[in-house]
Formats: C-alpha cells, sequence, structure tokens
C-alpha cells in the first residue's frame, strides 16, 4: 500500500514544522509543506495529493486559485486557519473542505485528514509507477 501525499500550505514555520510532526506521529501520510500560493500552484502543474491542509492566507496573498485546483482535481482538504469561516464571496470555495480552526487539538486535525484520505481513498486513480513520494505526477 502506497503512502497518502499530503500537501501543507502554511506560512508561519513553527506551525508547520508542528503540523508536520502530528502527521508523522500520526503516520498519516508523507507531507510536503509550501509557504506561498506560487509555490503551491508551480508544486500543482506537476503533482496531486490525496489531502491537503490549507490556510487561507499565505505570503503572498490568499490561495483561492489553489483551493479552486484542489476541488477541480477532486482532492479533499482541511481548512486550517485563525479564520472562522467565510467572510467574502470569494473564499466560498472553502466551504469544499473540513474547517479546523486554529490553534487546533493535533487529534481534531488528524482525524479531519484521515477522514479527508478515507473519502479519497474510495476514487483513487491507478497508482503511477514513477515511485513519486511527493504526491502524484498528473495524468
Amino acid at each position: 500500500m502506497r503512502t497518502p501525499a499530503i500537501l501543507l500550505l502554511e506560512d508561519e514555520a513553527l506551525i508547520a514544522m508542528d503540523v508536520e510532526r502530528t502527521l508523522d506521529d500520526a503516520q498519516a501520510g508523507t507531507s510536503t509543506s509550501l509557504a506561498s500560493c506560487a509555490a503551491a500552484l508551480a508544486w500543482l502543474a506537476d503533482y496531486t495529493p490525496d489531502a491537503a491542509i490549507i490556510d487561507i492566507f499565505l505570503r503572498d496573498g490568499e490561495c483561492i486559485e489553489v483551493a479552486e485546483i484542489l476541488v477541480a482535481r477532486g482532492v479533499p482538504f482541511v481548512v486550517h486557519s485563525a479564520r472562522r469561516g467565510v467572510e467574502r464571496e470569494s473564499h466560498q470555495v472553502f466551504l469544499n473542505g473540513t474547517w479546523v480552526p486554529k490553534p487546533s487539538d493535533p487529534a481534531r486535525l488528524v482525524k479531519a485528514v484521515n477522514d479527508c484520505l478515507s473519502s479519497k481513498s474510495r476514487h483513487l486513480p491507478p497508482i503511477l509507477s514513477d515511485g513519486n513520494e511527493k504526491g502524484h505526477r498528473r495524468a
């Protein structure tokens, strides 16, 4: 069985490290941590994760386009943000995710990620033979 690929979008280094450690401890999957929308879009040009954890606001702005790509590809995601809900019309795309507000209980975050992975596992595409552990190459 392959290890799930989890995209983590977080611009606060300490929070990113804490979430990565939480995912590692829970053996939830292999995470790729990025701090900007530009980096996420570049990564998504080549890869598709099994699940994602996203903060709405990153170093270079709101990650609306990233969330839209995840939704279009059927990638379940957790919104891990200090925001408690949608504040603008443009944020509607985030309602497709499971909200786990910051600060969060690690067990709650792990449960949300595992729920995402469980929903995704029912619809996983065939495993590619490139052996890539950082995500799955787009078809």
